[in-house]
């Protein structure tokens, strides 16, 4: 497969480890909600990971790419775990291990 092709569909050395976080969080104003979602997503790009998926009133569905394989990957996912389960707006977080 050629080099495009595998950067395209991310094969190979171009393959992009991530993991799924799901959350049950606490009912918050919309103000408070809006600064949830700013720290959830700052922690994240903090670690250099991106992150996609639904924040809701009471439910948390996101995964999250840990970047490019060999670059610390389970070390920067348990970081981010660690540090959003101090958090006191969760009340309960389950996440899976890397893909």
């Amino acid at each position: 497969m050629k080099k495009r092709f595998r950067k395209k569909f991310g094969v190979k050395e171009f393959y992009r480890p991530w993991f799924a976080v799901s959350a049950e969080i606490m009912e918050m104003a919309d103000g408070d909600q809006a600064d949830f979602v700013s720290r959830f997503i700052a922690a994240a790009e903090a670690l250099d990971m991106t992150c996609n998926g639904a924040i809701g009133e009471t439910e948390l569905e996101v995964m999250l790419d840990t970047g490019r394989l060999c670059t610390a990957n389970a070390e920067r996912r348990q970081q981010f775990l660690d540090e959003i389960g101090k958090w006191e707006e969760i009340k309960k977080i389950d996440a899976t291990e890397l893909q």
